[in-house]
C-alpha cells in the first residue's frame, strides 16, 4: 500500500478516535484519560496562572503565633468576638468565618451556679452568680458582635457525617420544581448553635470536594438539600459585599436533565461546570493573599487601612487544626481558607476559569484541523521532519492555551486531547515513516543499487516519487567509455586476468560516476555506459558528466603503474559524451529487463566515443553538451557528418576545469585558434606551419598531427571552392 494512503488512514482513525473523546460520556469511561487531563490542566495553570493580582480579600489567620500568644484552640468565643469587634472598628466590609461553631460554649458562671445550688450555697452568693452570668455568656457576647456587622458564618455538608448537628442557615433558592437538576445533593450537615445562626443574615458552606487524585481544582458553588439550594461561603461573602439579595441560575437542557451553565449574581456572571462547581482560579502557591495574625488583631497591632472596605476571611493555617489541601500550584499545605479567598477574588474581578459548552465545539474543530494538517504534511515529510512538526504543533497548542487562559480565563474541556492527538499522530506516522523508508530504501537498493551510488539512493528517498522504472523521455546526458587497445590486452592475458584487469579498472571509474551522481547503464565487455539526470533530476547533468570524464582520465593515469606490473602499457580509455532527448526506463522482455536509455542522442554518444580514434583524442563531447557546461575549458575539434545521422555535429574536447587552466595551456589554445582560423581560410601553408609548431611543442596532443596530415592532403588535392569545412565520416 502506498505511503500516502496509509498515512491518511492513520490520520483519519486517530482523529476520529480523539473526536469521540470530546463526548464526556465516552471520555469518562477511560479513567486514565481523566488523570492525564488533570496533569495537563495542572501544568497549564502552573505556567500561565495570573500572578500577584491585587484583591479586596484579607485573611485573618489563627496561626501558630496566635496560639502561642493567646492560648490553645478553640479560643473562648469572647476572644473571637474581640477579634471581630476590632475588625468592625477598622471598617471591614464583610467578615466570613471558615470556622464552625456547632456546639454551645459552657458559661463558667452557670457551671458554678449549678454547683452552688446543689450545695445549698447562701442566697446572696447565688444571687451574685445570677447577676454575673450574662457577662460570661460568650455565645451571647459573640452573637451581639456578629449582629452589628455583615458577617457570614460557615457550615459544613458531608455525606460521611453520622448525623446532622447545629442549626442550618437559610437556603438561597427553592428548586422543588427542578427534580432533574444536576447538582451536588447532600443531606447531612454541621451548622452553628442557634444563637449564632439567628444572629446573621448570611451563612455559607465551607465544604470543598477534591478530585479523585486528592487535588483541589474545583469547588461547589451550590449544594442541594431537601429541594433547597444552599450557597457556598465564597458566594455569600460576595453577595454580602455587593449587597445583592437574590441570585438566578443559568440552566440548559441536556439529555433530559437541567445542567448548570453559570450563576448570575447581580451584573456578575459566574461560569460553572454542569453541576454548579467553579474552577478555582489559583493565583499562586499558599499565602498569595495578605495574611494577618489573629493575635495582632486582638492586640490592635495593625493599620486600620489594612481592613477598611475589605472582605476578611477568618480561618487557620496552624499545624494540627488547619484545613489543609493540595492544589495544582501547591502540592501540600495549602490553607483551605485561601481556597475560599481565591474563589471570592476571582468572582469579584470576573476571572473565574471556565470551560463553557461552546468551547467543546472549538475543541472539536481544533482536533479536525490538527488531524488534517499533521496528516497531510506527514505524507510528504521524513521521520525527522514529523518529529519537528509534532514539536512545533505542540508549541503552538501551548501558546493557544496560554492566550485562552490569560486573556479570557478559558480552558479547553479536554485539555490533553490535542496534545495527545499530535503525539499519537507523530509517533504512528514517524514509526510507519521509518519502517516505510527502511522498506523503501531496501527496495531502491534492490532496484537501483547496481546502477547508482548509495548517496544517490538517499537523494531519491528524500524525493519520494522521483524514481520511476516506467519508460519516459527527458533531456539527459550519456557517457560511453571504452578501453583503448583492448584486443591486444586480451591477447596478453588469460580469461581470469582479463576479468581482474577490468575489475581493477572499472571499480574506481564506476565510483567516479557515482560521485558525480551518474547512473550506470551497463557494462559491455570493455565498455561502460552511464547516464545523468535520471532517476533523480539533475539540472547540471552535462557538467557533472564532463567532470566525471575528466576525473576518469586522471584515474586511468594513476593506475598506469599498477598495470605496468602486468606488462601492460599505454592503457587508456576513450570517452564519448552527448546531451539530448532520450527515452529511459525499465526495458527488455518478459524474461529479462534492464534500466537503460535509448534514442538517437544515445547513439551519437556512442559514435563520439569511436570518433576519438580519428582525432587521437581521449574525450569528445557534442555542441549540446558543451553549451550546458560552465567552468570547463574546451578545445574545438571539428564539424562532422556522422554516418547514418543527418545534420552537422560539432565536437569538442574538454581539457580541464577553468580553475585548473594554466598559462601554458592558454598560450597553446591561442596558437591553436590561430591555426584553425588559417585552416578555415584555406591558407594551407600558413596553417600547416602553425600546426607543425604545435606538434613539435605539444607532441602528446595527437589532434595537431591529424590536422597537419589533413592539410598536407589538401595541398595536393584542394577541396571544392564551396567546401563547408565539415568532415564526412564513412565509418560508424
Amino acid at each position: 500500500m502506498h505511503k500516502k494512503t496509509v498515512v491518511f488512514i492513520i490520520g483519519i482513525v486517530i482523529t476520529a478516535t480523539f473526536f469521540l473523546f470530546t463526548w464526556d460520556t465516552f471520555f469518562k469511561r477511560f479513567h486514565t484519560l481523566t488523570r492525564i487531563n488533570y496533569v495537563f490542566y495542572d501544568v497549564n495553570l502552573k505556567l500561565f496562572h495570573k500572578k500577584d493580582k491585587p484583591s479586596d480579600v484579607v485573611i485573618v489567620d489563627f496561626d501558630e503565633k496566635s496560639l502561642k500568644e493567646e492560648g490553645r484552640w478553640p479560643w473562648p468565643r469572647s476572644k473571637t468576638a474581640l477579634v471581630l469587634k476590632n475588625l468592625q472598628n477598622a471598617g471591614v466590609a464583610v467578615v466570613a468565618f471558615d470556622v464552625l461553631f456547632p456546639e454551645p460554649e459552657p458559661n463558667m458562671v452557670s457551671v458554678l451556679l449549678a454547683d452552688a445550688k446543689k450545695k445549698d450555697a447562701p442566697v446572696q452568693a447565688v444571687n451574685y452568680l445570677l447577676e454575673q452570668a450574662p457577662f460570661f455568656d460568650n455565645d451571647k457576647i459573640f452573637a451581639d458582635v456578629i449582629s452589628k456587622g455583615d458577617v457570614v458564618l460557615g457550615e459544613f455538608f458531608s455525606r460521611d457525617l453520622y448525623q446532622s448537628t447545629g442549626k442550618l442557615g437559610k437556603p438561597i433558592l427553592d428548586v422543588a420544581d427542578y427534580k432533574n437538576l444536576v447538582v451536588i445533593d447532600i443531606d447531612k450537615y454541621i451548622g452553628n448553635v442557634p444563637i449564632l445562626a439567628d444572629a446573621v443574615n448570611y451563612t455559607g458552606f465551607t465544604s470543598t470536594l477534591p478530585d479523585k487524585d486528592g487535588i483541589m481544582r474545583r469547588s461547589p458553588l451550590l449544594i442541594r438539600r431537601n429541594n433547597f439550594l444552599y450557597p457556598s461561603l465564597a458566594l455569600e461573602a460576595v453577595r454580602s459585599y455587593l449587597l445583592i439579595d437574590n441570585i438566578s441560575l443559568d440552566l440548559a437542557e441536556l439529555e433530559g436533565n437541567k445542567i448548570f451553565l453559570g450563576v448570575n449574581l447581580g451584573d456578575i456572571y459566574i461560569p460553572t461546570d454542569l453541576s454548579g462547581n467553579v474552577l478555582i482560579t489559583y493565583r499562586g502557591p499558599a499565602f498569595s493573599f495578605p495574611y494577618i495574625s489573629a493575635s495582632d488583631v486582638v492586640r490592635n497591632k495593625f493599620s486600620p487601612k489594612t481592613f477598611a472596605g475589605k472582605i476578611v476571611l477568618m480561618g487557620t493555617s496552624a499545624v494540627g487544626i488547619g484545613d489543609i489541601h493540595s492544589t495544582p500550584l501547591h502540592a501540600i499545605s495549602y490553607p483551605g481558607v485561601e481556597v475560599h479567598a481565591t474563589i471570592i477574588a476571582s468572582i469579584l474581578d470576573r476571572s473565574v476559569i471556565s470551560s463553557p459548552l461552546w468551547l467543546v465545539g472549538i475543541e472539536r474543530i481544533l482536533l479536525v484541523l490538527i488531524g488534517l494538517i499533521v496528516t497531510i504534511l506527514s505524507a510528504y515529510l521524513p521521520a525527522l521532519g514529523l518529529i519537528l512538526l509534532s514539536a512545533g504543533m505542540m508549541c503552538l497548542m501551548l501558546i493557544f492555551n496560554a492566550i485562552l487562559l490569560v486573556k479570557w480565563s478559558l480552558v479547553l474541556p479536554h485539555l490533553m486531547l490535542p496534545f495527545l492527538q499530535i503525539l499519537f499522530l507523530g509517533i504512528f506516522n514517524s514509526g510507519y515513516g521509518y519502517l516505510f523508508e527502511a522498506r523503501y530504501r531496501r527496495k531502491l537498493h534492490n532496484v537501483y543499487g547496481q546502477y547508482v551510488s548509495s548517496a544517490h539512493i538517499d537523494k531519491m528517498i528524500d524525493s519520494p516519487g522521483s524514481e520511476s522504472l516506467s519508460g519516459h523521455s527527458k533531456v539527459m546526458t550519456v557517457l560511453f567509455a571504452d578501453v583503448r587497445h583492448f584486443t591486444s590486452i586480451a591477447e596478453k592475458l588469460g580469461a581470469k586476468e582479463v576479468k581482474k584487469f577490468l575489475n581493477v579498472l572499472f571499480t574506481p571509474l564506476t565510483a567516479i560516476i557515482f560521485e558525480f551522481d551518474g547512473t550506470i547503464d551497463k557494462y559491455v565487455g570493455d565498455m561502460v555506459v552511464a547516464f545523468w539526470n535520471d532517476p533523480i533530476d539533475d539540472k547540471e547533468h552535462a557538467l557533472h558528466c564532463v567532470k566525471a570524464a575528466l576525473m576518469m582520465q586522471s584515474k586511468v593515469k594513476e593506475l598506469a603503474p599498477v598495470f605496468a606490473t602486468q606488462d601492460l602499457t599505454d592503457i587508456g580509455i576513450r570517452i564519448g559524451i552527448n546531451t539530448g532527448m532520450m527515452h529511459v526506463g525499465d526495458m527488455g522482455s518478459e524474461y529479462r529487463k534492464a534500466y537503460t536509455v535509448l534514442g538517437d542522442s544515445v547513439n551519437l554518444g556512442s559514435r563520439l566515443e569511436a570518433v576519438n580514434k580519428m582525432y587521437d583524442t581521449n574525450i569528445l563531447v557534442s555542441q549540446e553538451t558543451k553549451d550546458l557546461c560552465s567552468g570547463v575549458v574546451f578545445r574545438f575539434v571539428d564539424n562532422i557528418y556522422v554516418k547514418g545521422r543527418g545534420g552537422v555535429t560539432t565536437i569538442y574536447e574538454p581539457l580541464c576545469l577553468e580553475e585548473n587552466k594554466t598559462d601554458v595551456l592558454e598560450k597553446e589554445l591561442a596558437v591553436y585558434d590561430k591555426a584553425m582560423e588559417l585552416y578555415k581560410a584555406s591558407d594551407w601553408s600558413s596553417a600547416k606551419e602553425e600546426f607543425a609548431k604545435l606538434m613539435k611543442q605539444y607532441p602528446e596532443a595527437g589532434i595537431y598531427a591529424v590536422y597537419f596530415e589533413r592539410i598536407s592532403g589538401y595541398e595536393k588535392s584542394p577541396p571544392a571552392a564551396d567546401w563547408d569545412h565539415v568532415q564526412r565520416l564513412t565509418r560508424k
